[in-house]
Formats: C-alpha cells, structure tokens, sequence
C-alpha cells in the first residue's frame, strides 16, 4: 500500500477546506473485475453526501481489509461547488488455474487438499504463502523436511488472469540415525524413549524424521516428569545435527529436570450444593505422593462433572497451587454460579422430519434444570430413530442474566427411504429377483411403510408392513404385517413351506425398566407343508399331518437396548426375551410354548475395533396332548434363522437324529472382532459355537459345534446389503470343512 498513507494525508488536508462541500460524484478507476457499484458500495461514500475526509479514510480501510487489492488511492478535486472523489485500485490478478508440479512421492490429490487458492479466487500473497506452509507441512509429516516449494505466477494471454504454479522439489527423506537424551536422572534413557513415536531407522521399520511428531514426542516426555513431581521439569530439544550426506540426522534431546515436588495439604472451598464427602471422593491427589499434573487435572475434570450433571454449567473450578520448599498445597476453589435451566429448545437441520418426531424423544423439556445426564440421553434417543446421519450436535446459548439457556439441537438428515429392484442371491435360496419399497421415516412424520416382492425358483414372497411408533399420540407402538410366503425345497429342507397370514404387535417403553420395551403380538399363519422330497421318508411324521394347519400363537416380548449406534454399536448390549404360546385359548390346531433368550453385548477396544459377544437359549414344549411338529425344531447352521456359520443351513440337528428331525433345545455362542474398511465397508472375525439337543436336560456345553471364520458386510444405498461369511465348521458330519455364506440384496 505504498500511496495509501499519501492519499489520506491529502484528503485530511482537503477536509479543512471544505468542511460542508457536497459530494458530486464518485469515480473509480484501475478495476477489472470488482464492479464499480461494489467497491463504491464498499467505500460507503455516495454522490450527495457531505464530503468527510474520515469517512473516506475508514471507506478506504474496508477496501485494504477485503484484501482482492493490492494498493488502493483515493483523489480529492473541487468541481465547481462539489467534490469528486476518485478510487484508484490495483487488483490482485484472479487465478485462472492451479497447477502442482513435480509432486511424485506423495499424491497430487494430497496436495491440492492443502492448497486454499483456487480457481476464480485473487492471487492473494498471503493466501499463497499459508498453501506454501501447508505443502511444507504436509511433506514434512511424510519424512520429506528438505522439500522446497516454489510459486510461479504465469499470466494468462486472453484475460487479466494468472496461472499459479506451485512448483516442488521433495528432495529425499531424511531419516532418524541416532536420538540421545542428556540431563536426565529420574528416568532411564530406555524409559523416555518408550514414550517417542519417533524412532531411529532400522531394518523392521522406517525411522522417518518428522518434526511436527518429535514435537509431540517432547510434550509426553514433559508429561511424564510432571506426573512424577518433577514441576519445573523442561523438555527441548539440544540440538540436530545432519549426517551422511544429509540423509540422516542425530537428535539430541535435553532435560532439565528441577527439584521433585509431593503432594500437601489438600483443601476445598466453595462448595454448597455438593457436599465434602462426594467432592473428596474425586480428588485423585494423594498427600505425600509425588505430585501429579495428571491427578490434579483429572480432579478439576471430575469436580467440574459433577457440577454439570446437577445443572451448573457456569460452575468453575479453580487450582490454586501453593510451593512450600518441596510440598505443593492445593487448594481447590469451587465457583458454582447460579444453576441453568432450559429456557427454550431449539432444533435445527430437519429438512424432513416434523419437529414433534425429534421433541418425543426428548428427556428434558423447557423449565427443566440442565442435566448433562438427561441432555446426552435425548442425543442417544434422538439418534437411535435412525433418521439422521450421525448423533445431534448440541450447543447452548445464554438467556438473561439468571444464568438460563437455551438448549440448541442440530441434526443432519439421511436417506431412510429406498426402491429396489433387480436380483439376489443367498446360500439358502440361490437367486431370486425382487421389487421393494421401504420408507422409516414416512412423510417425515416417523412411520414405518414397507412393500416387497420377492420370485424366484425356491422362494417367493409377498410381505406388506406398517408401524406407527406413537399409536395416537400415546406411548404405545403398533406394527401391523400381511405376508404370503413359499420356501421351496431349498438346502436340506425336504418340503414346499407354504405360510399365508398376518401379525400385530403393540409395545411401549417400560417406566421403570431403563431402555427397556415390552411388546406383545398376535399372529396367525395357515400353513401347508406338501412335495415332499423323496428322500423324506414315507413314515416321516409330518407326512401324517392333515394339511394345512392353522397356526394362532400370542408373543410376550422384553427388549432392552443399551447401545450407542442402531447401526454399528460399539458399546452397550441388547437383551432379548420372547415367550411365544401357539393354540391353548388363542385357537387353531397347533399348541406349542417357545421361550427364547438373547444377550448381545458390545465393547470398544481401541481404535475402532469392537468386539461383541452374543449368548442365544431357545427351547419350544408341546402341551394338549400334540407332539411338536418337525418344521417348529431347531435345525442350525448357516447365516438365516438359526445361524451357525461353518455349517449348512439346517445341517445341525440332535445325535441320532434324521437330517430333518430337529431339536427341541438349542444354545449358540457367537464372539466377533468388528472393525470399519470405511464408512460403508466392515470386516469381521467370528467364532460360533453351538448345537441343539431333543430336550434341555440333554444339554452339553461341552457337546458344541465350533465354526471360525472371516466376513464383510457393504452397505449399498437402495439395494440393501452385501454379506459374506466363510467359515471353517470343525465338527462337520463328513470331517471339517470350508462354509460360504452370503447374501445380496434385501430378503425379508
């Protein structure tokens, strides 16, 4: 801005001249692609106004900080009894195209990502050197400290634009040879160098010198001091030398360790609403310890907690450290401010779900008091909809003076809708085609609607759905099902499977059971068993059944879900329990009782690595004098109904038992290790075990089949999922053995 200082002085001179001179017009000049109406606009001076030298100056700063000139001047002349202002600009050139050269060892992608200028933007100078110090950086977290970056600005021949050329020279690695550390005493060598993730180059790994990381290395170090008692404790770093030809270099860390500081005399204050009992609780400071920077931060964390679960957000807490020679006392002062209720919720981001949908799933409400507790819960709720992309994300805004807020909740929509058509294929039921509609979230207003279709050579089937989550404002749910399906003969089954009815089922959540649903259904299904294969034998007892029966049965659920994801828990568990009565007092010719029992339970290990443990108890019992029919026993194996991967489906029955005689008594143990290849990919590692017997008292645990193995699932957007499970069943009738199981497309 070499006339910027030059031109003001001249206007300030100009204005002692012409205190109440009117403006008579505002030329500009030197601008190509900044509009005249947007830079006098900007100037905030207009023909008409009184002229006034500040209000220039002020203008022309406005200009300076859009930062698209490179200089600006402003022009003072007298034209008759009005004053004429001129804007003389320099624009920065606009940037026509941005090319990267010479970037081989890491992606042009890569670095593109880091470059902020693009194409249509102004060359700003200091936009392109932030790209240079991002490139730099960018090379450095890949080894490459030496690389060098050099800009090129190119005009272009047609227009007033540029081409920007960031030119690179990577240079070569520079790896780490040797790494000392001088001056320390309380720690071993060996010991601080545990904490590096910078570490020389050998022949297992690569030794690549990274300031950004020894940086971070250096901080752990100082940690580590800090929690021993060593206060005053310095980490830095002595000096680097290059050896080798540049290649590789020696660091040299220097500690400066100081005196060992213990723990005092520890004191609080403050604290009315949260007595000394449950505050002394949280102090994780030990008196005559070593003092602790950890320990005490994880005490102002944990005091600050408790505050917030009991509505003091504005709470504070402040360490006050007291040296006394090698003791440091600790006071801990405690501000509670005035506790904050909820004056107003605000959410924002549904394009498509009705407001009332997302407030039903609220804990807190307005008038409440904030409890952290109460407001993560409605996030858990929220999200388990299955509606939205990720968790709502929460903020607060000040409300008054009374320390009030109000509670703002953003969510994010998904697509919970989909078409499909086309093809599928599974183990059980080779390929079929299938139409299919499904909405979750119907009209917005949180309804579940589902057609589908399904035809092919061994299943065909017909299913119409629909479930209202709050039956007439209640808290009840109503899900109601037709369906007319035909499983025709497939992998060991030995019939046609032909079911023909409807279900309806109620539920609401349980006041006093935490996460807890119960559910209670009603179904009715004819169905009619016939074409039998001829390798079920003649005396076969379902060959004796008159055909078709009519099956009412009654089930009383509980569910309890805990989890953190509808999609892919990482923590929490989900219990199951169903009682199901078929005949009795509900009708129809077949009368059984089913309990069934299952306990899913979720773990984060590290990383995104989640593993899961699953435990399954099933047992049915004829009652009327009837015997329970084949069709209803368990038969396991495969990934479908009763799965048991490493096996076939149905290929697992009772000892003794003819391949089409199930049991009455089945347990299955799953363990799987789940991790993520990307948001829509996730591999598996399992391990099943399980069997079924002819009653519960025949039950082994130590009689089970074991089956390991390996899976993906792809989640693909308006077709369902992708599923493949191979597995190694070691107790196969035949010997062990390799099992495929997969899936494509959605069946129901």
């Amino acid at each position: 801005m070499k006339t910027f200082i030059t031109a003001l002085l001249i206007l300030l001179c100009a204005s002692t001249q012409a205190l109440s001179i009117e403006v008579g017009r505002v030329d500009v000049e030197g601008n190509v692609f900044v509009t005249d109406s947007k830079i006098i606009s900007i100037l905030g001076v207009k023909a008409g106004d009184i002229f006034v030298a500040e209000k220039v100056s002020q203008g022309i700063k406005r200009l300076v900080r859009t930062k698209d000139f490179a200089d600006v001047q402003a022009y003072y002349l007298e034209d008759g009894d009005k004053a004429v202002v001129t804007i003389v600009v320099e624009e920065y050139p606009r940037v026509k195209s941005v090319i990267v050269e010479g970037a081989r060892r890491v992606k042009e992608k890569d670095v593109k990502e880091k470059i902020t200028t693009r194409e249509g933007y102004f060359a700003r100078p200091a936009m392109i050197t932030r790209d240079i110090t991002a490139i730099r950086d960018l090379y450095g977290e890949k080894g490459y400290n030496g690389a060098k970056i050099e800009v090129v600005k190119t005009p272009s021949r047609e227009d007033n634009k540029i081409y920007v050329t960031y030119k690179i020279d990577e240079g070569r690695k520079v790896k780490i040879r040797y790494i000392d550390i001088l001056g320390n005493g309380a720690f071993s060598t060996k010991e601080i160098l545990s904490f590096f993730e910078s570490k020389p180059d050998s022949w297992f790994r690569g030794g690549d010198y990274k300031p950004k990381v020894l940086e971070e290395d250096l901080a752990k170090v100082l940690m580590l001091y800090r929690d021993d008692g060593y206060m005053d404790a310095t980490v830095t770093i002595d000096h680097i030398e290059q050896v080798e030809e540049d290649r590789y270099v020696d660091i040299y860390i220097r500690v400066t360790e100081g005196l060992r500081y213990y723990v005092g005399e520890i004191t609080f204050e403050g604290n009315e609403e949260i007595d000394d009992v449950e505050i002394q609780s949280l102090i994780q400071l030990v008196e005559g310890n070593p003092f602790s920077q950890q320990a005490m931060e994880m005490t102002n964390m944990g005091i600050n907690s408790v505050y917030w679960e009991n509505g003091y957000i504005w709470s504070r807490v402040i360490p006050n450290e007291t040296k006394r020679r090698r003791m440091i006392d600790m006071n801990f002062e405690i501000l509670e401010n005035q506790p904050a209720s909820i004056n107003e919720i605000k959410i924002s981001g549904n394009t498509k779900t009705f407001e009332n949908v997302i407030r039903r799933e609220l804990e807190v409400y307005p008038g409440d008091r904030f409890i952290l507790q109460d407001v993560q819960r409605s996030i858990r709720e929220i999200f388990q909809l299955g509606y939205f992309s990720g968790p709502p994300n929460i903020d607060t805004e000040p409300v008054g003076d009374e320390g009030d807020i109000n509670l703002l909740i953003d969510v994010e929509e998904k697509q919970t809708g989909s078409f499909r058509a086309g093809f599928g294929f599974s183990q059980l039921n080779r390929l079929t085609g299938f139409l299919g509609m499904q909405e979750n979230n119907f009209l917005g207003r949180g309804k579940t609607i589902g057609l589908d279709w399904e035809f092919g050579r061994y299943r065909k089937n017909l299913n119409l759905r629909y479930t209202e989550p709050y039956f007439f404002d209640t808290k009840w749910s109503l899900t109601l099902n037709v369906f007319d399906w035909v499983q025709d003969r497939v992998s060991q089954q030995y019939y046609r499977d032909t079911r023909t009815g409807f279900s309806i089922r109620g539920g609401r959540q349980l006041p006093f059971l935490d996460y807890t649903r119960f559910f209670l259904g009603y179904r009715f299904e004819k169905v009619d068993i016939s074409d039998f294969d001829e390798r079920y034998p003649e005396t076969g007892s379902l060959r004796l059944v008159s055909w078709p029966l009519n099956k009412s049965t009654v089930t009383l659920s509980i569910v309890r879900n805990s989890t953190d994801n509808p999609f892919h828990p990482t923590r929490g568990s989900i219990i199951t329990w169903n009682t199901e009565l078929a005949g009795g007092p509900f009708g129809g010719n077949v009368q059984f009782i089913r309990n069934s029992a299952a306990i899913s339970w979720f773990k984060l290990l590290f990383w995104k690595l989640t593993f899961h443990m699953g435990l399954d108890v099933a047992g049915i019992n004829s009652f009327g004098g009837q015997q329970v029919e084949d069709y209803e026993k368990y038969r396991l194996g495969g990934n479908r109904r009763f799965p048991l991967r490493g096996y076939d489906f149905y290929e697992v029955v009772p000892e003794g038992n003819s391949p089409f005689v199930g049991g009455t008594f089945m347990t299955k143990i799953t363990q799987e290790l789940v991790f993520p290849f990307s948001q829509m990919v996730w591999g598996l590692v399992f391990y099943d075990v399980g069997n079924t017997w002819n009653s519960m008292t025949e039950a082994n645990i130590y009689n089970m089949r074991r089956g390991l193995g390996v899976g993906i699932r792809i989640e693909m957007p308006g077709m369902g999922n992708l599923g493949f499970d191979y597995g190694y069943g070691f107790d196969k009738y035949g010997g062990p053995a390799w099992e495929p199981h997969f899936t494509f497309g959605t069946f129901f």
